[in-house]
């Protein structure tokens, strides 16, 4: 079993160094204080884990939103008239539109005698 890191025997050979230096009355509140200071320790490691992922995830939000401008702007600034009018450019006209037209006489109406 470890705790932060430290194996059986060293948990036990800090405990006598605790038990001898602090003394066997404060030794029980001393033990809670750093389990509550590692308690802690171990809350702000999570939360600054959490805020870089969320960092990371922002980045790569970004990253795919700057690969979309482009094509976005392409989309924004597209005429669909003159892409028709391009496409029919190179369309060929039939042979009876290429000759020119005689213009079409006026109608006249019939003289009636009076």
């Amino acid at each position: 079993m470890t705790v932060l890191g430290l194996g059986m025997g060293e948990l036990v050979l800090l405990a006598l160094i605790g038990f001898f230096v602090i003394g066997p009355e404060r030794l029980p509140g001393a033990i809670r204080s750093l389990a509550r200071v590692a308690t802690q320790a171990k809350g702000y490691a999570a939360s600054v884990r959490e805020q870089v992922d969320t960092a990371a995830d922002l980045a790569e939000v970004r990253r795919q939103l700057d690969e979309l401008r482009e094509p976005l702007a392409e989309i924004r600034s597209a005429d669909p008239r003159r892409a028709v009018r391009e496409a029919f450019r190179d369309v060929p006209t039939p042979a009876s539109r290429t000759h020119a037209r005689t213009p079409a006489r006026p109608q006249t109406r019939p003289r009636t005698r009076a």
